[in-house]
């Protein structure tokens, strides 16, 4: 008679089950900015629509998630799983006496109080008046006629390869006049699949911030790059002028780095016919040299550079707006804090910025179930950074996208990017800067799916594509035009 070993099975897999079930109360593991995973057998079955009627302000929850305990002003929640957005999140009631976490109950009376417009997600500005705020960026539009304004995008892989601001830089010259690419690091990965300008070099050696091995922090500075050359290095741009017409020429090309009094010198060739020398020394800590005329490419070629430090090149114009991209893979923005206070002031005396947008977090998104406390620290460090060494500079917070994940009931917005903008409102809050929603902006709960079915997005439900880039780029585009009408 065959053995029958249903029982057997059956008993394995009750197993396998209680340790699935089991691992779910172990401890996250992290690594930087990565996090592993978190196991959760009954993820897709959770009821997580408590954490979403609070993002809502529905005050009937006040006993559903707290027994009969009411929730009043300054009360700090309990840990609640799968739900992030509530730890570090102080939970209070709005005037018509909804539930909401303190950082919204800021922002929304902030809200009431700026100019909206229908399809317009507007800029909250937490500043008072104070320093760090639009005023100032506003101001520099109003002047772009006489004198240059620049638009530093601070970000990780969201916004590499000029993604989001090579719309967002047309957008904004066809109106306040410019040209060019900006700020181009010497090297680049992503070069090969921007569309703004073609980006070739050879003989550089990079250093990023986000890879330690190698990296200086005596030249840590903004863009968390610097490059060593070897003899004849040399970086090549070249306006290409569609999609983005304005971006074909520019009127001057300049190109960093590290002073010193070295006995090199950098050949500038503009068109591939005309040469400029300039020697590489200046008595600033970031030096540069600038060639000007009707450029439609520019090569430069370093000669005896010794143990000098470069940092890259640029196509501008003399006037208008300028939008550099300076994207870091895999960066949460830790080294801006870091950027020594000279060499911050330095870069800001050679290339002074009117507006620094910070769209960092995508990277610790997710399904991380911490209270970003140390995000908070590290963004909050870079921005009073800033603050102390470029005076004048306004500072946007831009919260983070939609990202999301499937599960037994369709898609979801990943618990972790709630908890995220949360975080990123507290910190808007405590510095005294700007605030926008991008997560509202793009429509939410299913936005990012939305935009992988219009092709948009990539199908990691994460990073957008250049044609996602160009329709968030109209958002913030729209959102900068409504404040600077109504300053």
């Amino acid at each position: 008679m065959e053995k029958n070993n249903l029982g057997k099975v059956v008993g394995l897999v009750l197993a396998v089950v209680l340790v699935l079930l089991a691992l779910y109360w172990l401890p996250q593991v992290s690594v930087g900015d990565w996090s592993m995973r978190k196991v959760d057998l009954l993820a897709d079955v959770r009821n997580d629509s408590a954490m979403r009627q609070l993002l809502a302000g529905d005050s009937t929850l006040a006993g559903s998630m707290n027994g009969d305990t009411a929730i009043t002003d300054g009360y700090q929640p309990p840990y609640i799983a799968d739900s992030p957005v509530l730890q570090g999140s102080r939970l209070t009631r709005d005037k018509k006496g909804r539930l909401v976490t303190l950082e919204d109950s800021i922002i929304n009376a902030k809200a009431e109080v700026t100019k909206s417009r229908n399809g317009v997600t507007s800029i909250i500005d937490m500043s008072d008046g104070a320093p760090g705020g639009m005023a100032g960026f506003y101001r520099a539009l109003a002047q772009s006629q006489s004198r240059p304004v620049r638009i530093a995008v601070l970000g990780d892989s969201y916004i590499e390869g000029d993604i989001m601001t090579a719309m967002l830089r047309q957008l904004l010259q066809q109106r306040f006049g410019g040209q060019g690419v900006g700020y181009v690091p010497m090297t680049s990965i992503t070069a090969g699949f921007r569309l703004t300008c073609k980006h070739t070099f050879g003989g550089w050696t990079q250093h990023k911030a986000v890879d330690r091995a190698g990296y200086v922090d005596t030249y840590n500075n903004i863009t968390g790059n610097y490059f060593n050359a070897g003899q004849g290095a040399w970086v090549n741009l070249t306006g290409i002028g569609t999609p983005y017409s304005l971006a074909g020429t520019c009127t001057s090309s300049s190109f960093y780095f590290m002073g010193g009094a070295g006995s090199g010198y950098v050949t500038a060739v503009v068109n591939g016919a005309d040469s400029t020398y300039f020697p590489l020394n200046t008595n600033s800590v970031v030096g540069y040299a600038t060639v000007h005329g009707n450029i439609k490419s520019v090569k430069w070629i370093v000669t005896n550079p010794g143990n000098m430090i470069f940092l890259g090149t640029s196509m501008d114009g003399n006037n208008g707006v300028i939008v550099d991209n300076f994207s870091l893979r895999s960066s949460s923005g830790q080294h801006l804090r870091k950027v020594p206070a000279n060499i911050m002031a330095a870069f800001n005396q050679a290339r002074h910025y009117d507006l620094v947008i910070i769209m960092y977090g995508l990277n610790i998104a997710g399904h991380n179930n911490s209270a970003y406390t140390a995000y908070c620290h590290t963004v909050a460090g870079a921005i009073n950074n800033i603050k102390s060494n470029m005076p004048g500079t306004s500072i946007l917070v831009v919260g983070c996208s939609d990202r999301e994940e499937r599960g037994a009931n369709g898609w979801r917005t990943m618990p972790g990017v709630l908890g995220l903008i949360q975080a990123q409102k507290r910190v808007a809050i405590d510095t005294h800067v700007a605030f926008w929603d991008l997560y509202s902006a793009m429509g939410g709960e299913g936005s990012i799916v939305e935009m992988v079915q219009r092709g948009e997005a990539n199908k990691d439900y994460t990073h957008i594509n250049h044609r996602g880039g160009n329709r968030i780029a109209r958002y913030l585009y729209d959102a900068l035009m409504l404040g600077y009408e109504n300053r």
